[in-house]
């Protein structure tokens, strides 16, 4: 297959970027208006979170059940479906009459809403080799601002307009998108893919067949997990420890929104310094930075400063992590390595969140502060093992 035009593929790759950084920001929906939607509900501080915790289990559901369909049809078709679903799935958890129903329907936003994980891998498989780490930076850097923007901006608007109002204008800009899912979205399907099930029961034996492959997956599970569990716990910190509204809670998402930015502005440096010592200097930084909310949970400059570190730090590190273990894979395998990779890295977020909801309720924020250093101090002892086995050489 020819390789496309290195600077028409960069606005290709930008397009994209929009899409992809709306499906990851639908996940994280729930987050900056959890405690409005908990009030309405009259929902108690224990199950606050079951919302936040069920779209991240169906996104994991919905990578293992349709991620894994990129090896089987086109990225164009498979991403155009699946975001009318997620705007459906959005506008009718808007008119919940319950909370369990807005629990469900968090979870079947989720599940429909990875049309990311499709579009990075399908990009992976087109994209120039010298611009392979730049196009990942620039989707897993869209991934983390599309995530912020969410949480700087959804519990504004929730405060304005209500939290049903807000999920609806979400639903309405993810069915906005299918017409630029149409244009950029990759149009290439395999020649001969396998059947449904074929594909969805060979995901164990690739997972098996590849060591790097879950080697890499674990040292960016535990990285995630760290990630999702301090930020899950954010808005509650900031509102129940700071004495900060919604609105201003909102704002703490700045500086993940920073450390998104700093993804992509990173993105050339990945090639120049090779994976080895882009890997330690990501980790190290995400590492810092949980230990900082350990030690001064109560100072909001430095924890800002902190979350910057970790938001920064973990994106990054995906960059490398995620390119190694997709390239450890046939081409033709991708879309099922992604949906290992992406899989494990939802259920170890969802199982954080539960466990950081309530390590918050016993000892605050610097208890996740605590659980956070320790699943990215595992992810260094692991990304070592992997150096010393000789797996972070440069993506084929």
């Amino acid at each position: 297959m020819a390789q496309p035009d290195h600077t028409a593929w960069g606005r290709r790759v930008s397009a994209m970027a929009v899409i992809a950084a709306t499906g990851v920001a639908v996940i994280y929906i729930p987050q900056p208006i959890q405690t409005l939607v908990a009030r309405e509900f009259g929902v108690d501080a224990s199950a606050a979170a079951a919302a936040t915790v069920a779209v991240q289990a169906g996104y994991a559901l919905g990578v293992v059940l349709l991620v894994s369909l990129g090896d089987r049809f086109s990225a164009r078709s498979q991403v155009t479906t699946q975001l009318v679903a997620t705007a459906l799935a959005l506008a009718a958890a808007a008119a919940s009459p319950a909370y369990a129903v807005f629990v469900a329907l968090c979870f079947v936003a989720g599940a429909t809403a990875t049309v990311g994980q499709l579009l990075i891998s399908a990009a992976l498989r087109l994209a120039p080799p010298v611009t392979r780490a730049r196009t990942a930076a620039v989707l897993l850097g869209s991934f983390i601002v599309g995530l912020f923007v969410v949480r700087t901006a959804l519990g504004t608007v929730a405060e304005v307009i209500g939290w049903r109002g807000a999920v609806v204008a979400c639903a309405v800009f993810v069915l906005a998108l299918v017409p630029l899912s149409l244009r950029v979205s990759p149009a290439d399907s395999p020649s001969d893919p396998p059947a449904y099930g074929r594909i969805i029961v060979s995901i164990p034996r690739i997972a098996a067949s590849s060591p790097t492959l879950r080697l890499m997956t674990a040292v960016h599970v535990l990285c995630f997990m760290a990630f999702i569990s301090l930020w899950s716990m954010t808005t509650v910190y900031a509102v129940t420890e700071l004495g900060l509204t919604v609105t201003q809670a909102s704002l703490v998402g700045l500086a993940g929104l920073a450390g998104g930015v700093a993804t992509i502005a990173a993105a050339p440096l990945h090639a120049r310094y090779g994976i080895r010592r882009s890997l330690t200097v990501c980790i190290a930084a995400s590492l810092v930075g949980a230990v900082l909310i350990a030690i001064v949970p109560s100072v909001l400059a430095l924890t800002l400063i902190a979350l910057f570190l970790v938001s920064a730090g973990i994106s990054s590190e995906q960059v490398s992590t995620q390119a190694v273990a997709l390239a450890s894979v046939d081409p033709s395998e991708n879309g099922r390595a992604n949906t290992v990779y992406m899989a494990a890295t939802f259920l170890g977020g969802s199982l954080a969140t539960a466990i950081g909801s309530q390590l918050f309720l016993l000892a605050g924020f610097a208890a996740v502060g605590v659980m956070g250093a320790v699943l990215i101090a595992s992810a260094a002892s692991l990304a070592l093992l992997a150096h010393r086995r000789g797996m972070l050489s440069p993506a084929r």
